[in-house]
């Protein structure tokens, strides 16, 4: 079955803002390095392995194209500035991964 669906192309969407959080809260809790790479991985991984299994089920999840994809990454980006280096001054994370 094939989903005929435009891919979400948006440079902004409401997961934008879910990126923003994740990014904050990863930046926040984990080597910023190891963030980077986790939340950079992510993104294909959805679109290339997440995305195709679930549809085989009528799924639809991480309908997106390139554009959107790359700029979640630029999101991700923005929210871990943000934790590494304004809410670390305000608050030290809880436990700290991969440091």
């Amino acid at each position: 079955m094939s989903d005929h669906r435009r891919r979400n192309d948006s440079l902004f969407d409401s997961w934008s803002v879910v990126h923003v959080f994740s990014g904050v809260l990863f930046g926040w809790i984990m080597d910023p390095f190891v963030a980077l790479v986790i939340l950079t991985l992510w993104e294909p991984l959805e679109i290339l392995v997440i995305s195709p299994i679930l549809a085989k089920y009528g799924i639809v999840f991480c309908h997106e194209a390139l554009r959107n994809s790359l700029s979640d990454i630029v999101f991700n980006i923005i929210g871990l500035i943000i934790g590494i280096y304004l809410l670390r001054e305000f608050a030290p994370p809880p436990f700290y991964l991969f440091g």
